[in-house]
């Protein structure tokens, strides 16, 4: 068995974006410390508040009856990708 071709991910070969455990750990700790309940964990892909907007459309897939993952569905990656722009700038606005 070699892992540097059979294995995905491992700390000495992280996938592109990803946290090590250590780090996820830390930042779970100080999530807890600050009274939080749900924990999010960011990775290095995205930032937060596309991440939060990623999050409410997945949800709404439920609640419009879209197919699960629809950002990724044919019929629904632009009205998600307008979906993304419009909060964005509807949020740089307000501030």
């Amino acid at each position: 068995f070699d892992e540097t071709k059979h294995v995905f991910f491992s700390e000495a070969k992280p996938a592109a974006g990803a946290w090590m455990p250590s780090q996820v750990v830390d930042f779970m700790i100080a999530e807890l410390d600050a009274g939080r309940f749900y924990i999010i964990c960011p990775d290095h892909d995205v930032d937060r508040e596309t991440d939060n907007l990623r999050m409410t459309w997945t949800m709404q897939d439920i609640t419009q009856n879209r197919p699960p993952l629809s950002r990724w569905h044919e019929d629904y990656k632009e009205p998600f990708q307008a979906y993304l722009e419009a909060e964005k700038e509807k949020k740089s606005s307000d501030n």
